[in-house]
């Protein structure tokens, strides 16, 4: 009863739709068109066979007045309602419908990726106060700079103050030579020969510093005593200024020599307090005794004002040759006198 297949790729001939029609998709002689075959399998009817019309199933109502379509819509994101996939799904004839019961709305999600939207913010907008407070920054930073720039004019230097206030009876001013302010020449005493000219350094006046010079002069000469020594004499002056007041970074360095030299102590050492020259003074002594000779330094040191004073003598002398710290600390006084002296504003 079932005609032949016309084969892969051969058109098909919809007149000749019935050709391939099978017994048990044919409707029975007397049915009504349109209706359902009683008693068939509703899945392999052909309803386009003998040219009827394709069969559209009536709808079928709800209970509790649901629309069609088997699920009630659902709010979606955006508000707008998107009916569930079965409601494509077309009712097979001679079978019921499946009821569903109603579904609970759902609660629509927030605009953007399915999360609550949150809650402004509380506390309002803060670019406001940090812009005011960045320009009141300004405006005290400019008052302040006012301030400086109608007070400046003599203003102190970092080391020493007011260098107009705190000049001083003092000055370096006109020293190109350390060593002419004291008499090298003293040292022809114990040694009678220069071993060259005398050296000196000069350091010019700075915000931080008044200024200071030195000279270091010595003579030599053949022990009378011992042919094989040769006496030497040897002379240090060191002469430093203030630039301003004294304070903790700006000491007069004759504190600073006071207690280097007198503050070590030991065998042949012994100090004590120089009169009648400045503000004040102090001198200090060391010997040491050798087997060919005797070395004896002797230092006087002063102070006055914004200068500071240091006179240093070294000898030493073969063995029968004595000299005494007496007439060595009167020799340094004596210079010590004569660089202040010098040194003094005319």
């Amino acid at each position: 009863m079932t005609s032949s297949d016309p084969g892969a790729g051969a058109p098909h001939d919809p007149a000749k739709a019935q050709e391939t029609a099978q017994w048990w998709a044919t409707a029975p002689s007397g049915s009504e068109p349109g209706q359902p075959v009683q008693g068939a399998d509703p899945t392999m009817l052909n309803y386009a066979a003998g040219g009827m019309p394709p069969y559209t199933p009536p709808a079928q109502p709800l209970p509790g007045g649901q629309p069609s379509g088997g699920y009630p819509q659902q709010p979606m994101a955006g508000g707008y309602g998107q009916p569930g996939p079965e409601a494509y799904a077309q009712p097979m004839p001679g079978y019921p419908q499946p009821q569903y019961a109603p579904q609970p709305p759902i609660a629509p999600l927030a605009q953007g990726y399915g999360y609550p939207a949150q809650p402004p913010r509380s506390g309002g907008n803060k670019t406001g106060w940090i812009v005011g407070g960045v320009i009141g920054l300004v405006v005290i930073v400019g008052v302040i700079i006012g301030v400086v720039a109608l007070s400046g004019g003599d203003k102190p230097t970092a080391l020493g103050g007011d260098k107009k206030k705190n000049s001083g009876k003092y000055t370096m001013d006109g020293v190109t030579n350390g060593c002419t302010v004291i008499d090298t020449s003293v040292l022809n005493k114990w040694a009678a020969n220069s071993k060259g000219t005398p050296e000196h350094t000069e350091t010019k006046p700075t915000d931080y510093s008044g200024g200071r010079f030195d000279c270091r002069a010595g003579n030599e000469e053949a022990s009378k005593t011992d042919k094989y020594t040769t006496n030497t004499a040897d002379l240090t002056l060191n002469v430093s200024f203030l630039s301003g007041s004294s304070t903790a970074y700006n000491r007069p360095e004759y504190e600073m020599w006071k207690s280097s030299d007198t503050g070590t102590t030991g065998s042949g050492r012994t100090a004590g307090d120089v009169n009648g020259i400045g503000e004040g003074g102090y001198w200090s002594s060391k010997v040491d005794d050798y087997t060919y000779w005797t070395t004896t330094d002797y230092t006087v040191a002063v102070k006055d004002d914004n200068a500071s004073v240091k006179v240093n003598i070294r000898l030493r002398m073969a063995k029968g040759q004595s000299v005494t710290k007496d007439e060595i600390a009167q020799v340094c006084k004596e210079q010590a006198r004569k660089a202040l002296d010098n040194v003094k504003k005319k």
